[in-house]
């Protein structure tokens, strides 16, 4: 679509070619039947053509009256149009009815409608009436959506004398043209019958016979190709073949709807049973605070590249209180969900345990959190699940461990891979249990099953893995691994931290301050995140490198405050 405008010159233009309806400035459009050899086309705009037509006044008109409404913009289908591209010619038609519709105004011009100089509301309007019923332009095919189709449509007389809109004459445009005033109003087309429809265009004409099918596209929201040559008669049956598709298309996407909507009850009524925590929050939580370019020395191992094809393959990674295994754990899951987004035989599932989280502690918890996100992969609740529900008093009762866990497996056969991400196994009050539930997992020796966990580098936690894991899958977050990522930690924060900036631009002391934590942290970030918390608050320079020589030593507990990153 392009749209006509007048420069600062006065000289007549067209915007570049809009494709996209949020690209749509504020327009007028204009609503008018041809006069044959009088309306200026595409070719005479483009050869500087046409002021000597006739229809180049109602160009004029269209943009004074916009002017007037504060409207830059109009359309006018004659010279905005290029005809002799079959490709755009077929578009426009296709798009015509959402075009009006999207107009800000609609001008109906009317040539044979004259108000002889009285304003065209009032008593006034006796005057002209009989012509106004009378027109041409009701009597026209591609008239009709001009007129349903947009929100606010004007009639002009061919002085250019407003005589009323579609709201103040909705009564006498209803009796003229037999649409019923609720379509006048806005009222969905849909509500109203294909026959209906089709009745008001029953004693319309347009010039070439086809168009007599083409004009109804948007009345019934159909897009087909045009074919002029047919014939009104295959046009048209064209037109209610279309029509009919369309419908078994609604069935069909209400079916699926209503398909969604029972599976989205049933797969409620699973989660209020199971009453399954919700991990994503720490998952967010976590990688908002990671740092760009993070973690990539274990994306690019080959560690992760053979966790991910072998079958059956564990991976344990542990380190230091504050050493970011949990964001890595989310640097991880995020590569892990694009990995598996790209095929759809691969699916994800991710439990965090958290201290600050009571409901994120158990480890049953952790099989209903997963069992969960598992069933959001089928299309229908496993008939063992719906079973195991009705059993339990229709979720009145909790299941077993033991239950749980046949359920989890019986889950996991039924897809092609599923990859598990298990954060921070130190902080589950029940370690036990945890450790005796991947025993379990791993006992079963699911091809298609891959786990990945992390925690401090417990004895408990370390001696059960050791009993069903190859201890080359034990991989330590190494303090040479973490410290190039707790440089470019500290470097951001001394770039983008209000607090920090001050010195982050004074290349020496940035030096100092870098070679001061680094020297430190030996791979605890949360133990440099609060250094620079505390430099954060030094005043001066002198303040500031006294700070640097007394930091303390890295030694953090649980409790240690850590905005930025936890381990």
């Amino acid at each position: 679509m392009r749209l006509l405008y007048y420069t600062t010159d006065r000289e007549l233009r067209w915007t570049e070619d809009l494709i996209c309806d949020d690209q749509f400035p504020p327009y007028a459009i204009l609503s008018h039947t041809w006069q044959e050899g009088q309306e200026v086309t595409f070719d005479d705009l483009i050869n500087n053509n046409g002021k000597g037509k006739a229809g180049f006044d109602k160009i004029q008109f269209c943009a004074q009256q916009a002017e007037r409404d504060g409207l830059r913009y109009f359309w006018v289908d004659t010279c905005c149009i290029n005809k002799s591209s079959s490709t755009e010619l077929s578009e426009a038609i296709n798009s015509m009815f959402r075009w009006y519709q999207n107009a800000q105004r609609c001008y109906v011009y009317l040539p044979d409608v004259s108000d002889d100089g009285c304003n065209g509301e009032g008593d006034a309007s006796r005057r002209w009436k009989p012509a106004f019923k009378k027109s041409r332009w009701f009597t026209r095919g591609w008239t009709l959506q001009e007129l349903v189709s947009p929100k606010q449509v004007e009639f002009f007389s061919r002085e250019g004398q407003r005589l009323g809109d579609k709201q103040s004459l909705e009564q006498t445009l209803h009796e003229i043209t037999g649409i019923p005033i609720e379509a006048l109003r806005g009222s969905p087309l849909s509500n109203f019958s294909e026959d209906e429809r089709f009745s008001w265009a029953a004693t319309r004409q347009t010039t070439r016979k086809e168009d007599m099918a083409y004009c109804l596209l948007g009345i019934f929201d159909i897009q087909m190709p045009l074919l002029y040559g047919e014939g009104q008669q295959k046009a048209m049956r064209r037109l209610r073949k279309e029509i009919q598709g369309a419908k078994v298309d609604v069935s069909a996407s209400l079916a699926v709807q209503s398909d969604r909507r029972r599976w989205d009850e049933e797969v409620d009524k699973i989660r209020c049973w199971l009453s399954a925590p919700d991990p994503s929050t720490n998952y967010q939580k976590a990688l908002k605070q990671r740092q760009d370019d993070t973690g990539i020395w274990f994306l690019e191992s080959d560690q992760y590249d053979r966790w991910k094809t072998d079958a059956a393959s564990f991976l344990w990674l542990h380190g230091i209180p504050g050493c970011g295994k949990t964001i890595l754990s989310s640097t991880i899951l995020q590569s892990v969900l694009q990995y598996c987004k790209e095929d759809p035989n691969k699916v994800v599932a991710y439990f965090y345990f958290d201290f600050n989280d009571v409901q994120k502690q158990s480890p049953e918890l952790m099989l209903h959190s997963l069992i969960c996100q598992l069933l959001q992969q089928f299309v229908k609740i496993p008939a063992s699940l719906n079973t195991l529900f009705s059993s339990s008093n229709n979720g009145q009762q909790q299941p077993s461990l033991h239950t749980l866990e046949e359920m989890l497996q019986q889950i996991i056969q039924e897809l092609p891979h599923v990859y598990m991400v298990l954060d921070a196994m130190d902080e589950c009050s029940k370690r036990a249990e945890l450790v005796d539930i991947l025993e379990t997992l791993a006992a079963w020796q699911l091809q298609n099953l891959h786990i990945l966990m992390t925690s401090r580098r417990e004895r408990d936690i370390e001696s059960s893995l050791e009993t069903f894991m190859d201890r080359q899958t034990f991989i330590c977050i190494q303090s040479e691994l973490v410290d190039k990522d707790i440089q470019k930690y500290v470097q951001r924060r001394l770039s983008d931290d209000k607090r920090l900036n001050k010195w982050g631009k004074n290349f020496t002391l940035r030096q100092e301050i870098e070679a001061a934590l680094m020297k430190g942290a030996h791979g605890m970030f949360r133990w440099a995140a609060c250094q620079l918390d505390m430099l954060g608050e030094c005043r001066s320079r002198a303040t500031l490198r006294k700070a640097l020589t007394t930091l303390p030593l890295a030694k953090l507990t649980r409790s240690t405050p850590f905005p930025f990153y936890s381990g």
